[in-house]
């Protein structure tokens, strides 16, 4: 199995589209996803390694003071290790079914393959010790845009019911939020397979950035291929 590819970025930034674009380009992405091409129960497995530190998505002080450390890096690649070897296929959204097995075996043979949710961009370091020569992709996006975005989310969902989750209602601390993520995802700029793509350059020229972005992530398409995935891509001006 080859190392995977991991999609990052602050929330709102644009790592869903930029993950359906790449999968119409031969990314195997799992069956079991939420809305947003995420595997629920990585999400899971995220947030609760946040709980046991205090921590949130929206509130990831705590994590990111104790990744920082080598004990705390070892520790959540254990957590995360520990996990993947007991379910693996349900972590990165497998059916039990045939089309789940066939894409279990792909991946035996090299399929290219990865994931996007947003926490993998704090836990990062830590997956890199699991997955050493994963490739980063690294999705970056005006940063009052996307806490912009987050803001309005949270409110719409507060609107209909839902509990507030801390102070994302507070456009200055989507900000900061946007920011934390930002250089979290930055901090993995050392590594030789890492590429920070401005979802911007996306929408102004999908088919040139969608192409370089598939080819770093060793990906083989075609033409077709290539078109149909810049076209799922919105227009920056929309």
């Amino acid at each position: 199995m080859r190392p995977p590819v991991l999609i990052v970025g602050a929330h709102r930034s644009g790592t869903s589209a930029t993950t359906r674009a790449l999968e119409i380009l031969g990314l195997q992405i799992g069956q079991r996803l939420d809305s947003h091409g995420e595997p629920k129960a990585l999400q899971q497995l995220h947030e609760e390694y946040l709980r046991r530190l205090g921590a949130a998505w929206h509130s990831p002080a705590p994590f990111i003071e104790s990744i920082r450390t080598a004990v705390g890096e070892r520790d959540c690649a254990a957590y995360l290790r520990e996990n993947l070897r007991r379910e693996f296929t349900r972590i990165f959204g497998y059916r039990k079914n045939p089309r789940g097995l066939w894409l279990l075996t792909r991946l035996k043979f090299g399929a290219p393959w990865g994931w996007k949710e947003p926490r993998t961009t704090l836990f990062a370091r830590a997956w890199l010790q699991i997955f050493p020569g994963a490739r980063i992709v690294h999705v970056v996006r005006d940063p009052f845009a996307a806490a912009l975005s987050i803001c309005d989310r949270e409110l719409r969902f507060q609107a209909g019911g839902d509990a507030p989750s801390g102070k994302i209602n507070n456009l200055d601390y989507c900000l900061n939020l946007v920011r934390i993520y930002t250089e979290a995802g930055e901090r993995l700029a050392d590594s030789e397979t890492y590429l920070r793509v401005a979802f911007e350059d996306i929408q102004t020229n999908p088919h040139k950035t969608l192409d370089e972005t598939a080819r770093f992530c060793d990906l083989r398409f075609s033409a077709k291929q290539l078109t149909n995935a810049a076209a799922t891509i919105r227009p920056l001006n929309r």
